[in-house]
């Protein structure tokens, strides 16, 4: 998550009753360390703003770990029920739907997990290079492409929202643009590997685009 889009979330909540938004269910929530060190805005610029009215949050994620409320998999049957009786009233979907195979079966479950009148937040790359984690589908919507995988939600706010580029990348660390120099003249290395490697100098001149959009589930 980057910075701009922790603080773009956090200001088209903050004039939503805390009492609409709480318990917020934080899917994908990853672990503390990488919320607080890795990368310090979300907690910062996101969570703490909206715990300090009252929301409480309860972190979902994969895997079991130090920061983890919940580990469970809400595509399984086990996994859903489990997030479903946490009787959330608002959801975060960020940044995953690029690593799904299917993301309009999980935008329905997220839809389902804050019932009617719920609101859901969804960020996904518009532009942004190929990143697996562990793979990336390069599904890179529009807030209406968003929109369309939550059948018969409103959309309250969306923004296709800058943050920045691979030039911020080379600035913070001007090392790693070696890679790709040092790479160009041997494609025959490893394909793949040449080409992703070469996809990121088209980044320096290019903006990172995400999409944000705040649903409303259908009442």
């Amino acid at each position: 998550m980057f910075a701009r889009e922790a603080a773009w979330i956090a200001a088209a909540l903050a004039h939503v009753d805390a009492g609409e938004l709480s318990p917020l269910l934080n899917v994908g929530a990853s672990t503390h360390q990488f919320r607080t060190q890795d990368q310090p805005w979300i907690q910062e610029q996101l969570i703490a703003p909206l715990e300090a009215r009252g929301v409480r949050f309860i972190h979902l994620d994969l895997k079991a770990a130090e920061g983890v409320d919940v580990a469970a998999d809400i595509m399984s049957e086990e996994g859903f029920e489990t997030a479903r009786q946490l009787g959330a009233r608002a959801l975060l979907l960020c940044n995953i739907l690029e690593h799904v195979l299917d993301p309009g079966a999980l935008c329905r479950k997220a839809m389902a997990l804050v019932g009617p009148g719920g609101l859901v937040v969804v960020t996904v790359p518009r532009s942004y290079p190929y990143h697996r984690d562990p793979i990336d589908t390069l599904f890179r919507p529009t807030p209406e492409e968003v929109a369309a995988l939550f059948p018969g939600s409103t959309i309250e706010r969306a923004e296709i929202l800058p943050c920045g580029s691979y030039r911020d990348n080379v600035r913070a660390r001007p090392w790693i643009l070696l890679r790709p120099v040092l790479r160009f003249p041997f494609p025959f290395l490893g394909w793949d590997k040449w080409k992703r490697s070469m996809g990121k100098l088209y980044w320096l001149f290019h903006p990172y685009l995400t999409t944000c959009v705040v649903l409303r589930a259908p009442g």
